[in-house]
C-alpha cells in the first residue's frame, strides 16, 4: 500500500475524531457557561436583596420613612422631610428599576420580580409617592416610568373594591401579560 492511500484511508478517520472532539468541547464550553450564567444571576440576587435589607433598616434607623407608604398626606413637610422621603423613595426606585429591567431583560425569575408588586401597589397609593414621584420620574427610563405612571392612574381612577385587582392586571399587561402578575392575589 502506497503512502498517499495510507493517508487517503486515515483521512476520513481523523475528520471524523476531530468533529467529535470539537462537539464535546462546544458541549463543554456551552454547560461552563450555563453554569456560570446562574451564578452570575444568584449573585444579582443575592446583592439586591442585600439592598433592599440596608433600605429597610434605613426605615428601622429613621422611622418616620414610612410615610411615604401613607395614603393620604397627613402634615405639610419641612424641608428636611421632603429631603428625607425624596432620598428614600429615589433609592426605592432605583432598586425596583433595576429588578425591572432585569425582569424585562429575563435576567431575574419572574416570580422575584412579582414580590414586589404588592410594595409598589402601597405606594403608587400613597399621595406622598405620588407628590414626590413628579419630581423624581425624570431620572428614570421611558419604560419604567410608562409602568409608575399606568399604575398610578391605575390607583387613582378605580374604585376601592376593585383597585388591586386591576392593579396587578395593569402590572401584568405592561410586563408582557405576566401570569404571575396577574395571579398574585388568587395564588
Amino acid at each position: 500500500m502506497e503512502l498517499s492511500s495510507l493517508i487517503e484511508s486515515i483521512l476520513p478517520f481523523t475528520e471524523i475524531i476531530s468533529t467529535i472532539v470539537l462537539i464535546i468541547t462546544l458541549w463543554i464550553m456551552f454547560k461552563e457557561f450555563q453554569r456560570s450564567n446562574k451564578v452570575r444571576r444568584q449573585d444579582m440576587y443575592t446583592n439586591l436583596e442585600l439592598s433592599s435589607i440596608d433600605l429597610f433598616k434605613m426605615v428601622i434607623e429613621h422611622p418616620e420613612l414610612k410615610k411615604i407608604y401613607n395614603i393620604k398626606i397627613n402634615k405639610k413637610l419641612s424641608d428636611t422631610e421632603n429631603k428625607q422621603l425624596s432620598e428614600y423613595t429615589a433609592s426605592l426606585l432605583n432598586l425596583f428599576e433595576i429588578h425591572f429591567n432585569l425582569r424585562l431583560s429575563g435576567d431575574i425569575d419572574p416570580i422575584i420580580f412579582a414580590t414586589w408588586m404588592p410594595w409598589l401597589y402601597e405606594l403608587c397609593r400613597s399621595e406622598y409617592f405620588k407628590k414626590i414621584w413628579m419630581d423624581l420620574q425624570k431620572h428614570y427610563v421611558p419604560r419604567f416610568r410608562n409602568f409608575i405612571n399606568s399604575l398610578i392612574e391605575v390607583t387613582e381612577n378605580t374604585k376601592e373594591p376593585l383597585k388591586e385587582k386591576v392593579f396587578y392586571e395593569r402590572a401584568s399587561q405592561l410586563m408582557d401579560n405576566d401570569p404571575i402578575i396577574k395571579n398574585w392575589l388568587t395564588s
